[in-house]
């Protein structure tokens, strides 16, 4: 089959879908920036990025004399958590900082809106387009991980493994989508791309670098300042280090892998102090530190900048 013929063969397999979604307002926005975003390369350079990234460590690892690990777990999730929790962010900013901002700077918003769209039709658009552009390589690559390891899964754990790839694939994606819809809502809620990119740029920074810091002196101000007993302010810690989303991401990974959820939360410590703090929590945590508040986090992150972002869009005057 020709490329031609498979370009034909998935525009008639979409097609139905791509009808019945066109009665939704914010659908045809959400189509023009997938097809914008392919036009600037931007699809091709991710599908590259990410290849690299997810296909060639477990490559190197299994089937090359290079390769120590023979973990699936240990390659594919410990291996690349800390890296996904940085390169995915940096790729959805980067698509998302000037989703909205770009075009009232150029001046193309005031053509956009002119069209029969609601000012919560163009955000909603842009946050979905811009994430179909994030998640269709990423998916991409993440699968193609995953046939890259097939025979490493027939091992004795190889059911406990395939779930735990799932989980990170599920998180990783969902973790995409959170920053882009930061972006996106930052990006309706200024009226330049370079305040957009100073706010978005500056608020990871801050999760990356700074936060952890926040979360000790939390602690700090506790023991010195109060009578509370070491447990309560090692969950004022762990509370502080949870709503920060990319440590929400990785502690659910490592929950969603098999860690019991004390155990996922005690590594968010790391060293030492881990083992110290899973012994504190006595094999359980409060509501407020469960996998589900931890899902909660990331989705506030992603829910309330475009929610806040879109309040100051409809009242700015363009």
């Amino acid at each position: 089959m020709s490329a031609d013929d498979a370009t034909a063969s998935l525009r008639q397999a979409v097609a139905p879908i791509d009808e019945r979604l066109q009665g939704l307002d914010w659908y045809p926005v959400a189509k023009k920036e997938f097809a914008d975003t392919i036009r600037s390369r931007a699809l091709v350079i991710l599908s590259v990025i990410f290849a690299v990234l997810f296909v060639v460590p477990p490559i190197v690892a299994f089937y090359t004399d290079f390769g120590s690990a023979r973990s699936v777990s240990a390659v594919l999730i410990a291996g690349r958590l800390r890296i996904m929790s940085v390169v995915v962010p940096i790729a959805a900013i980067a698509l998302g900082y000037a989703a909205v901002s770009g075009e009232r700077e150029s001046g193309s918003m005031k053509l956009l809106l002119s069209l029969p769209y609601e000012r919560l039709d163009v955000v909603i658009g842009k946050f979905v387009g811009r994430s179909a552009v994030l998640l269709v390589p990423l998916l991409g690559a993440l699968l193609l991980q995953y046939a890259v390891v097939i025979p490493e899964l027939a091992s004795a754990e190889a059911n406990v493994q395939a779930e735990s790839l799932l989980a990170f694939i599920a998180l990783t994606m969902l973790l995409g989508v959170v920053f882009v819809g930061a972006a996106v809502g930052i990006s309706a809620g200024t009226s330049t791309t370079r305040r957009s990119l100073a706010v978005i740029g500056g608020l990871w920074i801050y999760f990356f670098a700074l936060w952890n810091s926040a979360a000790r002196g939390t602690g700090s101000l506790l023991r010195e300042y109060t009578d509370v007993e070491s447990l309560t302010t090692i969950k004022a810690e762990l509370v502080v280090k949870l709503l920060n989303p990319t440590q929400a991401y990785q502690t659910l990974v490592q929950s969603l892998s098999g860690n019991a959820e004390h155990a996922a939360r005690a590594q968010m410590f790391g060293g030492l102090r881990s083992q110290v703090v899973a012994q504190e929590l006595q094999g359980s945590v409060p509501f407020y530190l469960s996998d589900g508040a931890a899902v909660a986090v990331l989705l506030f992150w992603m829910l309330a900048p475009l929610y806040l972002g879109y309040q100051v869009f409809e009242r700015s005057d363009l």
